[in-house]
């Protein structure tokens, strides 16, 4: 298995995000001259930005059963048709020791520049910062299976700047998050309502 960069790193944004700690998360993305990313748990559908990520957060509270699960198997890609292009669909794999995209959106890889189905989180091609991110974010979603909004930033050297996303835990029978469903959209600035100096404007 190809291992993250740097897993202290990692296991410091996880723990950041499940104690709404935002500083570990931040400081790597600093040292990179990009700002703090942004994160809301239990983001309320009308707060979210573009028609996508509403739509997406929608289905999935929909779909919930009498615990407030929803199962892997009830992910239709005929419901997600308005938002098709910018769906991942993400496996567990070792209880978190990495993730393998088992769909990734056609315009998410447009716009990134690359795809990434088939491939393992630990083998993003934009370096070990979105990699680590991406990583620490999909660990807290194991631990607080909730959904969760994210913004944030990019190195330059690929052509979007900032991405809002929806992420979403799939449970399996046992209780454990097995997949991950989440909707990314390139651009624009972040909108969330929020009196909170970690908005941007």
């Amino acid at each position: 298995m190809t291992e993250p960069q740097n897993q202290s790193s990692i296991d410091a944004m996880r723990d950041g995000l499940l104690t709404d700690d935002l500083g570990p998360l931040a400081a790597p993305f600093l040292k990179h001259g990009l700002r703090s990313p942004v994160i809301r748990w239990n983001p309320a559908a009308s707060d979210l930005p573009t028609k996508q990520l509403p739509f997406v957060l929608n289905l999935w509270h929909g779909l919930r059963d009498a615990n407030g699960r929803v199962a892997p198997e009830q992910i239709d890609p005929f419901l997600l048709r308005p938002a098709l292009g910018y769906i991942l669909l993400v496996d567990v794999l070792e209880d978190g020791a990495d993730f393998y995209y088992r769909l990734y959106g056609s315009e998410v890889a447009r716009v990134a520049g690359f795809d990434m189905t088939g491939k393992r989180t630990s083998q993003i091609v934009t370096g070990s910062l979105a990699g680590n991110f991406y990583i620490a974010g999909y660990r807290a979603l194991l631990r607080r299976p909730e959904p969760m909004f994210t913004w944030h930033e990019m190195p330059m050297q690929i052509t979007i700047n900032n991405w809002d996303r929806i992420v979403l835990p799939l449970t399996g029978p046992d209780g454990r998050v097995t997949r991950i469903l989440a909707c990314n959209m390139p651009g624009p600035p972040l909108i969330l309502q929020e009196d909170d100096s970690r908005r941007q404007q």
